[in-house]
């Protein structure tokens, strides 16, 4: 993996022992609560030695947690330059040379700061508007932005979601952000051998010299069947994907084609998933504890094993204990912080902590009333 990224994933731990203020003196003691913005230079001085007393890289928790970081910076930007036109008027300043230097510092690198967390908050905002379809093609397309730096950004915008309650907003900022370190994995993985890369190239480019749209499952299917629908090829055809799905200029008859043959090579690769995998990933999709008990009795129940049952179901069993170890791995992964690609490409979608705290549920229901 590349230096920028982080060696594991980050860890959605909101226990975080020193939350960053939800904005610039709110818990001031001597204030009473107003949502009203303090924009006096008494107010931007404090934020000036707020900045000074911390390093530079906490200052990314600070603007990602702060819900008022846009009505300030530009006047705690101009506060700065003010102090810096002004620093021979100011009493207290001893060395008046060093002062300029350290406070046109502080601007310099503040509004980098600023700059990074901007694009941050956009990028996020893009990932967050995205069909899932389309993130597997549109993350390597920006593979460079998805640096360490963002993903601490998005962690502490889960951090502070959670903070304030909003259940939803934590929930899918940690499912975007767990999905989008597992593509930037794979992708990472996959650009390591360029042979590789150039494999998947020439197999895609087969999958669409074919005439009918039978002649491409079976494809499909004989290309699965060899091991060879992995991660490469699947980067290739969502890359492919994207370009025509979001494009004004391609005919419809071409987006139906594409559409199929991605929506078969995913559904193919989600087949290849382990059996527990695809009925856990079934049962967690339902709320009602009743509902998820009578179909893991149904999964458990030893019977005939079919697929495409009316076109669109599939007639699977395992076994409890096997479904328990396949939930120990999961959440030993979780505890770790590490997105493991060998569950299957929709793994990492179960590391939300909504997600996390059912399968614990399912778990002990399991261990109740199973074992």
């Amino acid at each position: 993996m590349k230096d920028d990224l982080p060696a594991k994933g980050p860890e959605f731990d909101l226990s975080q022992k020193k939350q960053p203020q939800p904005y610039f003196g709110a818990n001031d003691e001597n204030k009473e609560a107003t949502t009203e913005i303090d924009m006096s230079p008494a107010m931007f001085d404090k934020l000036i030695t707020i900045f000074r007393s911390k390093d530079e890289d906490e200052w990314i928790g600070l603007l990602a947690s702060s819900e008022k970081w846009y009505d300030l910076c530009d006047g705690l930007f101009a506060r700065i330059e003010e102090r810096v036109e002004k620093v021979d008027e100011d009493p207290a300043v001893k060395n008046r040379d060093e002062e300029e230097l350290l406070l046109a510092r502080l601007l310099r690198k503040l509004k980098e700061t600023h700059a990074r967390c901007t694009s941050y908050r956009d990028l996020l905002q893009e990932l967050l508007e995205k069909d899932d379809d389309v993130l597997e093609g549109f993350v390597p397309s920006r593979r460079g932005e998805f640096t360490a730096e963002f993903f601490s950004y998005v962690t502490h915008k889960i951090e502070r979601a959670h903070e304030m309650k909003d259940v939803e907003l934590t929930a899918n900022l940690a499912r975007i952000a767990s999905r989008v370190l597992g593509i930037v994995e794979q992708f990472d993985e996959a650009s390591r051998d360029q042979q590789l890369l150039d494999t998947a190239a020439e197999n895609f480019q087969e999958l669409l010299k074919v005439e009918t749209i039978q002649d491409m499952d079976a494809k499909i299917d004989e290309l699965a069947s060899t091991g060879k629908l992995d991660p490469a090829l699947m980067l290739t055809a969502a890359k492919a994907y994207m370009s025509v799905k979001e494009s004004p200029y391609v005919e419809e008859e071409v987006k139906d084609v594409m559409v199929h043959l991605y929506s078969k090579m995913r559904d193919t690769v989600g087949r290849q998933q382990p059996k527990e995998v695809r009925i856990l990933k079934l049962v967690l999709s339902v709320d009602d504890p009743i509902e998820q008990r009578n179909m893991l009795e149904q999964a458990f129940t030893p019977g005939p094993e079919l697929e495409n049952v009316d076109g669109n179901e599939d007639m699977l069993w395992c076994a409890p204990e096997s479904m328990l170890q396949t939930i120990d791995v999961i959440l030993k992964t979780r505890e770790q912080s590490v997105v493991k690609t060998s569950l299957g490409g929709d793994a990492e979608r179960m590391m939300t902590p909504e997600i996390i705290e059912r399968m614990q549920g399912l778990k002990n229901l399991i261990e109740d009333q199973f074992i």
